[in-house]
């Protein structure tokens, strides 16, 4: 933990100027009270406490005790070490005087000064200003500017309502409110329009805010014009069987769909609907919904249209417009988390079925996030871990207990690098450029683009173009999380056909139509077009979701997520980064290219076929991971599962090479809070791992171990001991909710390893000691592949041994 406790000289000196700034702060703060009405007057004001150094941390815990409130930590920087906001009641003054008092004439049994965890390490107090609560990576707005602003509120005390208060006082100073808002634990999201310099007078409110941030806004995507005969669409049309009513579906939540296009119109099912507020026009304004809903139904549409064999649908369409198809700084800004909500009530009454989100819209700020959650995608992983959906007069509150039977699966795109940071050295551009809000949620499958479009156009004017982008590389579209720290989730997940960019001799860029996919067109005089980018991807991904839904309609969202990440492998220009799977090869750069590539491309076939080598089995489980023990949260339950494997046979292979992949997926409840990543802060309801017995462990000793690893990493100690160089990652596999590492050994090695372990680590349910929780059980699917290359069918043997639950072959 850095440097630990500093070692004042002199702590009565350290304590006085202490309590003094404390004083100035305090005097200051009752100065600005006073200005303000009294019907709005707080009770407190908003401390900034500075740590030492960078090499120190500051006491959380005891910032947010003995009254105080801790609101936000801003990390440190280059320039600045830690700092964090407290709020701090008038009556709360005097305790904290008599700590620093403690502290500068009272010693512990062990001759320390008391309270020197919590003293030592503050370098300054002083009254906080508004800038210090903004959350964005780019400069602080104009104060004199009025502009929208996203801003988090917070539950001061339990019988604290902060968007009463907030309301109370925007009444007053007759600021443009949002009616939307959005509940989270210790947080209420909300929207509002007014300069800075009248927002500061939060501050001295009750209607604190812990955070300020920019409202996102989206981007849209439109195709390049291509015209075919309408008799090859026509021709197509009459191959083209739709799938029955009760289908899975895939829902499009863009700009609108034209649902009379003639390759969509027989399996679309709920004609045109729009979210309230984002349009006033009777149909789309936007092509981009069309064309993603033709890729989420067919895919690329170029082999089907030069064909001649029967065609039939597994899925179906839905479409839920969240765009507005235009953008207007005047007008108020939705707040997109609430949208989210409101997407899936729309289209989810009435129409009891299986189905999966398709969303590739993000946020249209070209700095991307550093992978912090926002409320847009705390809002999408409360849906998707099946959060019950509480409407009331001040807005949406989104964390009720999780419910596994309303869990839904959004595929969500990365987002795109713009053509102003197009460049020849394209990976060293998407190595830099992060992914998009809300692409960061953790119980999504985010994905990527790649491409094997490759080849110029014919066309004579086209002599001298070349694809940036090899075979199998990332297209040049695509972002990444190669930027995101320790404790963010990997993303993307996967990546999919998102085209390429040609370029020219003169050294301008040319994306071509013949680089990108070809789909449906919102426009009815070109009823084709293409698309590209981790738009095209993402709706191309969503598909095969919806396909691995029709082929396995026991499988829950969590279970279709996992299998499309264990069904992915990396392309041989991917995996020629990689470096070989040795003992002394360096995991960290591993780690680093899965930010770039995700897992890799699944394709149909391998999501959907069978082989009777390569063996997959899914088993999906839950249980109620924490008990109380001594009026805390602990550790109560670990699940065992015998892998199936046929020792004797492999013993016989002896040491004949062989892999085993493992993917673990799960969804986590959110707090999306800004109050640090760690503790009783932690964003995760609550993390899962995996592991696999050793050969030379009994079953009692291998449930110490991992009992002694959970303890580890929820004290941020690094496990020594789960080091087995045999795994691809280790111990780097465990951000985010989705877990998943290649072993690779000799089979008669394997051959011992017969037990994988899925197992608890805390988040903020164990943190927070959540009685709440304690019974609430967390499910889970867990994927494991055993893969040969020599002809032996390994299949059969496991078949005849074990009867498996959920068992898919691959």
């Amino acid at each position: 933990m850095g440097g630990g406790i500093r070692e004042i000289s002199n702590p009565r000196t350290h304590a006085s100027r202490l309590i003094s700034e404390l004083n100035l702060a305090e005097s200051a703060a009752s100065r600005a009270r006073a200005l303000v009405p009294q019907t709005v007057r707080g009770d407190g004001f908003v401390l900034t406490v500075a740590c030492w150094s960078a090499d120190h941390h500051l006491a959380l815990k005891s910032l947010d005790a003995h009254g105080a409130k801790l609101l936000s930590v801003l990390p440190k920087s280059e320039e600045l070490p830690e700092r964090a906001l407290v709020w701090l009641p008038f009556t709360v003054v005097p305790k904290f005087v008599d700590l620093f008092e403690k502290f500068a004439i009272e010693l512990t049994s062990g001759g320390k000064p008391k309270n020197a965890a919590l003293v030592a390490n503050i370098d300054e107090l002083r009254l906080s200003v508004l800038h210090e609560l903004w959350q964005e990576g780019e400069s602080f707005p104009d104060p004199a500017e009025p502009r929208w602003w996203e801003i988090w509120l917070v539950q001061l005390t339990k019988n604290h309502d902060p968007i009463r208060e907030f309301h109370r006082v925007a009444e007053h100073l007759r600021w443009q409110v949002s009616e939307a808002a959005l509940a989270f634990p210790y947080r209420v999201v909300t929207l509002v329009r007014t300069s800075a310099q009248e927002l500061g007078t939060l501050l001295t409110t009750n209607a604190i805010p812990g955070e300020l941030r920019k409202p996102g806004f989206t981007e849209e995507l439109f195709g390049l014009e291509r015209t075919f005969q309408a008799d090859l669409i026509n021709d197509l049309v009459s191959r083209t069987t739709a799938a029955e009513p009760e289908a899975p579906a895939v829902c499009v939540l863009d700009c609108g769909v034209q649902a009379e296009h003639p390759l969509l119109k027989a399996s679309f099912d709920n004609g045109y609907t729009a979210i309230e507020g984002t349009t006033s026009a009777p149909a789309p304004t936007a092509t981009h919904g069309t064309e993603m809903a033709g890729l989420a139904l067919y895919g690329d549409l170029e082999q089907l249209l030069n064909g001649s064999s029967p065609i039939r649908l597994e899925h179906r369409l839905e479409s839920v417009k969240i765009l507005r198809g235009h953008h207007d700084s005047e007008t108020q800004p939705d707040l997109y988390g609430k949208l989210m909500v409101d997407a899936a009530a729309r289209v989810e009454i009435g129409q009891d079925r299986a189905r999966v989100y398709s969303m590739a819209v993000t946020s249209g700020d070209l700095r991307g996030v550093d992978g912090r959650p926002t409320s847009w995608s705390a809002a999408i992983d409360a849906l998707a871990v099946g959060t019950d959906v509480l409407p009331g007069p001040r807005g949406l509150g989104l964390l009720g207990q999780p419910d596994h039977e309303a869990a839904r699966l959004f595929f969500i795109s990365a987002g795109n690098v713009t053509a102003e940071d197009w460049d020849p050295d394209h990976l060293v551009i998407s190595d830099t450029r992060q992914v998009n809000d809300p692409a960061q949620a953790w119980n999504v499958l985010t994905v990527g683009a790649y491409t094997e479009r490759v080849d110029p156009p014919v066309d004579a004017a086209y002599a001298g173009y070349r694809a940036i982008a090899p075979s199998g590389e990332l297209s040049p579209f695509s972002r990444t999380s190669v930027p995101w720290g320790k404790g963010r989730p990997i993303k993307p997940d996967i990546v999919m056909e998102g085209g390429n960019l040609l370029l020219a001799p003169s050294g301008d860029f040319d994306h071509h139509e013949v680089v990108e996919v070809l789909t449906t067109s919102g426009r009815p005089y070109s009823p084709l077009t293409t698309a590209n980018a981790t738009s095209a991807a993402t709706s191309q991904a969503a598909r095969l979701g919806a396909l691995a839904l029709s082929k396995y309609p026991s499988l829950t969202p969590q279970a279709i997520r996992g299998l499309l990440v264990h069904a992915a492998e990396w392309t041989p220009a991917m995996a020629a980064h990689f470096p070989a799977p040795k003992a002394n090869s360096p995991k960290t750069k591993r780690h680093s290219l899965l930010r770039r590539y995700g897992w890799g491309v699944p394709t149909e076939q391998r999501v959907l076929a069978s082989a009777a080598d390569d063996v997959t089995m899914i088993v999906e489980d839950e249980f109620k991971p924490f008990g109380r023990s001594s009026g805390t949260l602990s550790m109560r339950a670990m699940r065992l599962h015998s892998l199936p494997w046929p020792a004797d046979l492999l013993q016989e292979l002896g040491n004949v090479p062989v892999r085993m992949r493992v993917t673990l997926s799960y969804f986590i409840e959110p707090n999306p809070s800004n109050r640090g990543w760690q503790g009783k802060y932690a964003y995760a309801s609550h993390g899962l791992r995996f592991d696999v017995i050793r050969p030379t462990e009994n079953l009692a000793g291998f449930q110490k171990r991992l009992g002694n690893e959970a303890e580890d990493e929820e004290r941020g100690v690094r496990a020594t001991s789960s080091t087995d160089d045999r795994w691809f990652l280790g111990q780097a596999r465990n951000s985010g909710s989705l877990h998943a590492d290649l072993w690779n050994g000799h089979a008669i090695d394997l051959a011992r390893c017969g037990v994988i372990a899925v197992y608890p680590v805390g988040g903020w349910w164990k943190q927070n000691n959540r009685r709440d929780r304690v019974n609430v059980p967390v499910r889970y699917t867990l994927l494991v592949s055993l893969f040969t290359n020599v002809a032996a069918d390994i299949y059969t043997p496991i078949a005849n041994k074990i009867q498996i639950p959920v068992q898919i072959e691959t």
